[in-house]
C-alpha cells in the first residue's frame, strides 16, 4: 500500500492544481498522507484562480483588513470566497456555492452553466447540451487568509505564517493550508506531520521555513503571482 502512495508524485514532478485536488480529496478520506518527499515539485494553478487571489490581495492592500478565504471545486472549476476577519467555520458556513443549467435563452442546443454565490450569478457560460455533466459536484477544498502589508523603513513588508495558523491547521485536521502576501504561500500535511506538538515550546519567532518543513514536516510552497507554486 505504502508504495502506492510513494509513487503519487516523482520528486522531479509538477502537477495541475486539478491533479493536485484529486489526490487532496483522496488524502482526506484515506487519512493517509504523501511523503514529503514526494510532494510534486510545483502546482499550477488556472488563470482565474490568480484573477481572484489578486482582486483579495488588492482589496486587503487598500483597506488594511485581513481576509479570510475559502476554496471550492465547483463543477470542474476553482472558485474562491473571501470575508473580512471570518475565522475558518464563518467563510464555510457563510458562502452558498450552486452551479445550475438552465436552457439558453437564445441559442438552440445549449444550455447556459451559472455559477452562483449566495444566490447572486457570478459567471455565465454556454455549453452543448450533449456535454453537460449529469451530476454537479460542489467541494469544500481548504482555507486560506490574507495579511496586510506593515510600513518599515519606508518599504512595505507582510508577516509570515503565525504559530496559531500552524496549530490550527495541524489540529484540524485540515490537509491544506495557506496565506496570500504580495505572494500566495501554501502549508501541505504529510505523512510525518506529528499529531501531538507541544506548542508552548514555541512562539511565532519559531515559524520559519525551515522549521515548518523539518519540525512540522509540511510542504512549503510558495508562488509569485500569475506563477507555479515552487515547493521550498
Amino acid at each position: 500500500m505504502f508504495n502506492i502512495f510513494k509513487n503519487l508524485f516523482s520528486t522531479d514532478s509538477s502537477t495541475s492544481f486539478y491533479s493536485f485536488y484529486k489526490k487532496m480529496i483522496g488524502w482526506r478520506e484515506s487519512g493517509v498522507y504523501p511523503f514529503p518527499y514526494n510532494l510534486p515539485s510545483s502546482i499550477t494553478f488556472p488563470g482565474d484562480f490568480w484573477k481572484d487571489v489578486s482582486k483579495i490581495y488588492k482589496e486587503t492592500d487598500q483597506d488594511g483588513l485581513e481576509r479570510a478565504i475559502a476554496l471550492f471545486w465547483a463543477d470542474g472549476e476553482l472558485v474562491l470566497t473571501s470575508v473580512v476577519k471570518g475565522d475558518d467555520q464563518s467563510v464555510r458556513s457563510s458562502h452558498n456555492i450552486r452551479v445550475n443549467y438552465v436552457v439558453h435563452p437564445t441559442r438552440r442546443g445549449y444550455l447556459r452553466r451559472e455559477l452562483m454565490i449566495d444566490g447572486k450569478v457570478t459567471k455565465r457560460t454556454d455549453v452543448y447540451h450533449k456535454k453537460a455533466p449529469k451530476k454537479v459536484t460542489v467541494e469544500y477544498l481548504f482555507n486560506m487568509h490574507t495579511h496586510p502589508a506593515q510600513e518599515f523603513n519606508g518599504k512595505k513588508v507582510y508577516s509570515f505564517f503565525s504559530l496559531q495558523d500552524i496549530k490550527s491547521l495541524i489540529l484540524s485536521q485540515a490537509v491544506v493550508t495557506g496565506l496570500v502576501t504580495d505572494k500566495l504561500w501554501l502549508l501541505v500535511r504529510t505523512s510525518e506531520t506529528p499529531a501531538n506538538v507541544k506548542f508552548e515550546n514555541f512562539t511565532d519567532a519559531d515559524v520559519t521555513i525551515e522549521n515548518l518543513k523539518e519540525k512540522f514536516k509540511l510542504g512549503v510552497y510558495e508562488a509569485e503571482f500569475n506563477k507555479k507554486a515552487i515547493k521550498k
